[in-house]
């Protein structure tokens, strides 16, 4: 996995057409209208139910629990992406 910028976003005939930038290079990466484009928000404990997609991270303590940092919930039936 490579973390990007986005430099700009223009209509592309088989979606979005993203410029990023990283690592002092920019690639062009065509984003089908089909794709689902995510965006980290804070949420409320309404989303953790029975069933829902979660990704959860978690830190192991010296007596072997491991207690959670941060969790990824799904919502509106978008999983998370990991």
């Amino acid at each position: 996995m490579t973390n990007a910028t986005v430099a700009g976003v223009a209509a592309a005939p088989q979606g979005q057409m993203l410029r990023v930038t990283y690592k002092g290079q920019q690639a062009e990466i065509i984003v089908p209208p089909d794709v689902p484009v995510v965006a980290f928000v804070p949420g409320d404990t309404g989303l953790v139910k029975p069933g829902a997609a979660v990704f959860i991270f978690g830190q192991k303590k010296p007596d072997g629990s491991v207690s959670a940092t941060h969790a990824t919930l799904e919502k509106d039936g978008v999983k998370p992406p990991m």
